[in-house]
């Protein structure tokens, strides 16, 4: 074997390898219950708290999220496969760190966010991939837990059906002068992290 033949081999070899994984994709893997389901359209979160434009915040953090996923499109109703329905149940904070000098007085702010949602069939509006649906054949429901505390009971006590139910955004809230800004931007936050997670179980069933 020559010099040129020998130098040759290894970009023939990275050759083979790369034809290899030609059939090899990227991407998000559909659970099983939402495997004909492309197109989704989502219509304003309804909004439980008396926080005002949060449906907003929330709607656009997921509809950014879906978009920036792309397991699934975005549609107008009358062009989707299912519409992802939404609920902002409500919103709670719990004091992370007080004021040195005066410990009622809170300094930071742990904030939860607790939205509900499903998907619907756009025709019946019948709910698809209840609760419970045996996705893996196993015999057993297909289960997700909820993150953050639910009705004073440890996440680890609250089970959901995996892929819908509900899902908490949590973050920090600064406490400043500046109370009703610092608290628009950790909502704003926490929209993100609720979008994030509602789309990570659509797209990967947990």
């Amino acid at each position: 074997m020559n010099f040129r033949t020998f130098s040759l081999f290894p970009l023939a070899l990275a050759g083979l390898f790369l034809t290899g994984c030609a059939g090899y994709q990227l991407g998000e893997v559909k659970p099983g219950t939402y495997a004909g389901i492309e197109k989704i359209h989502v219509p304003p979160f309804k909004n439980l708290t008396l926080e005002p434009r949060l449906s907003s915040l929330v709607t656009n953090a997921v509809l950014t999220e879906l978009q920036s996923d792309g397991t699934y499109q975005v549609a107008t109703r009358e062009g989707c496969d299912a519409v992802l329905v939404g609920t902002i149940r409500e919103i709670r904070k719990r004091q992370l760190r007080a004021v040195r000098t005066d410990t009622l007085r809170s300094r930071e702010l742990s904030l939860y966010l607790y939205v509900e949602f499903h998907l619907e069939d756009p025709a019946t509006g019948q709910r698809l991939g209840k609760r419970g649906d045996d996705e893996n054949g196993d015999g057993g429901d297909d289960e997700v837990v909820a993150e953050g505390p639910v009705d004073g009971k440890a996440a680890e006590e609250i089970v959901y059906g995996a892929r819908q139910g509900l899902v908490i955004g949590e973050t920090i809230q600064f406490v400043d002068d500046s109370y009703q800004v610092g608290e628009r931007s950790a909502l704003s936050v926490a929209s993100e992290d609720v979008a994030d997670k509602l789309v990570s179980q659509l797209a990967n069933g947990w």
